[in-house]
């Protein structure tokens, strides 16, 4: 069963949500907390770690869209709450996983938490968490006007530049962040990314070749290098990874 909080600052919408979900989807999602507010939310999502955050967008103190600068990643589904249409484009393009207007009508809410357990339900599946990490878990980066929210499986690779980062990404622009190449390292899932170099990170099912003798390998159109004293370990990662997923 999926685990949900809402975070709201209606008491109304709290329990109009609660209410709905008691109703018609029982068996499928519970209510394990509420909040009234951004920062006490993010206590009971960093607590009971739930499946399924609604969230409000216009709140006293702190908008619902900052949400995301809380968390350096996403291992929920989020599903915005609004009254105001024109936001449910900036909730789109933060990854929520669908919105709601007020006031709610239950067939949308009921279609959305059914898509999403049976999204979670499929991705669990998969045979070990690791890899259900791997396929379903984002990494956050700050930037200027907002947040880049980066798929972990589609990440290539990870160049450090002093105490920002170049991350490539998979049908896309590099993109620099104000990140160190230790703190992204921390979050990523170890069973498929690879220290090659101090200086690099390797998504090791993006590797296509490696040049023992130039210590380098190649990955979808790029070059990174590799520490001599690596190349054992990673063709023991590299046939470790084929082992797990084939």
């Amino acid at each position: 069963m999926l685990k949900s909080i809402i975070i709201d600052d209606e008491e109304s919408a709290r329990q109009s949500i609660k209410k709905i979900l008691e109703i018609y989807l029982s068996d499928v999602i519970e209510v394990i907390d509420t909040a009234d507010n951004l920062i006490e939310g993010i206590g009971l999502i960093r607590k009971h770690a739930p499946d399924v955050v609604f969230l409000d967008i216009s709140m006293p103190h702190e908008n619902g869209l900052e949400l995301f600068n809380y968390f350096s990643t996403i291992s929920f589904d989020v599903i915005f709450v609004t009254a105001h249409q024109h936001y449910a484009i900036d909730a789109v393009g933060l990854g929520a996983s669908g919105y709601l207007l007020k006031p709610i009508k239950p067939k949308e809410i009921i279609d959305l938490v059914l898509k999403i357990n049976i999204k979670q339900k499929s991705a669990k599946t998969y045979r070990s968490e690791d890899q259900w990490i791997y396929n379903n878990h984002k990494l956050l980066v700050n930037h200027q006007k907002g947040v880049h929210i980066i798929p972990y499986n589609k990440i290539i690779a990870i160049e450090a530049d002093g105490n920002y980062c170049k991350i490539y990404r998979e049908s896309d622009e590099p993109l620099y962040v104000s990140r160190t190449i230790g703190s992204i390292e921390e979050n990523i899932p170890k069973k498929h990314f690879f220290r090659t170099h101090r200086s690099c990170i390797a998504n090791l099912n993006y590797i296509s070749e490696i040049d023992k003798e130039k210590n380098i390998i190649h990955l979808e159109g790029i070059k990174i290098p590799l520490a001599s004293a690596n190349f054992k370990n990673l063709i023991e990662e590299l046939s470790r990874l084929t082992n797990t997923t084939s």
